[in-house]
């Protein structure tokens, strides 16, 4: 697979899509690794579009529900979250966020940077402020990357097509995953599904499950020229599990929020559940090197909980703090 990366090049305002800037920045970062007409040709195969009908297809086939009536919506609306509107009268409509889209490929591209060159104190000190700056300004405040910021980025990973491979990878089954979960959430309402009010977060778990189920089923099924997800991602739907996980711990340890939302179970609840759903038989297929990047992640991902645990405890952090900010979002009502 090419890397198309243009997800990366997004800058918010009223028209946050610029893939010919992204087009042209990822050709100056990366000279003669890839060309143009390369770039072009995998944004045809690898979109938001194409991925909501791989997903569709797969429904049909496991499930016998093909959701044609689901709209696919990724406009700029300040949220990391993905969701489904359905009233079960109107099309329902599943939101992508390009919030979304720009700050996973750019927290994969940052945590995958760090663990290749942990050792590095330079690079170890710029992913954690990466990584950091994407907790801090934009998952919690819906800030969109500039073109500073992402400056910065490219800086880091100039050059290192491996990174760039496995963060590209990894974020489309993560799409996949996220695109998955909405569906399966309309064809639990298809089927008339109840849950009680003791345990909304069952749907959730069910959803997940789903989700996952179509993810694996797709690496296992897809070979050769019709491949889309690669094996060795079969652990990412943990990560992006984990990428909520610092979200809401960076949230904790700067500001004292804690999210209170018994429809959603934690990250780490939802994460256990997955691993449940892969450990099983139906499941057959290499996965010796997505262990191996995995337990790379989870060396930086306890990393950067712990460094951001002494340094906040050690006034490192206040210059980076929106406490009045942060205090005035808990004041609106929703």
């Amino acid at each position: 697979m090419v890397p198309q990366m243009y997800d990366l090049f997004r800058f918010g305002g009223s028209s946050v899509k610029d893939d010919e800037m992204g087009m042209q920045r990822m050709l100056q970062n990366f000279s003669g690794l890839f060309t143009e007409e390369q770039l072009r040709k995998n944004m045809e195969k690898y979109n938001l579009q194409k991925m909501f009908g791989v997903v569709k297809e797969y429904f049909k086939k496991e499930y016998g529900y093909a959701g044609d009536s689901i709209i696919l919506s990724n406009n700029y609306q300040h949220t990391i979250n993905s969701y489904i509107y359905n009233d079960r009268e109107n099309p329902a409509f599943i939101h992508i966020d390009e919030l979304f889209e720009s700050t996973v490929i750019a927290f994969l591209l940052s945590m995958f940077k760090w663990s290749k060159d942990f050792g590095n104190l330079e690079i170890y000190s710029e992913c954690f402020k990466y990584v950091l700056f994407l907790m801090n300004d934009v998952c919690i405040f819906g800030k969109m990357q500039g073109t500073d910021a992402n400056d910065v980025l490219l800086g880091l990973v100039s050059g290192d097509i491996q990174i760039l491979q496995l963060a590209e990878d990894c974020y489309w089954t993560i799409v996949v995953f996220s695109l998955a979960h909405e569906v399966a959430h309309a064809y639990l309402a298809y089927t008339g599904r109840q849950y009680s009010k003791q345990h909304p977060e069952k749907e959730e778990y069910n959803a997940d499950m789903m989700a996952y189920h179509i993810v694996l089923k797709i690496i296992m099924e897809k070979e050769g020229e019709e491949q889309i997800l690669e094996k060795y991602t079969y652990l990412a739907p943990m990560m992006y599990m984990d990428f909520f996980d610092l979200y809401y711990y960076t949230d904790r340890v700067l500001y004292k929020s804690r999210l209170s939302d018994p429809q959603h179970p934690w990250p780490v609840d939802r994460k256990n559940r997955l691993f449940a759903v892969v450990n099983k038989d139906e499941y057959d297929f290499d996965t010796v090197d997505g262990n191996h990047l995995y337990s790379g992640f989870l060396d930086v991902y306890d990393e950067y909980k712990d460094q951001v645990l002494l340094k906040m405890e050690r006034g490192k952090l206040d210059k980076i703090l929106h406490t009045e900010r942060r205090n005035r979002m808990r004041c609106v009502k929703v």
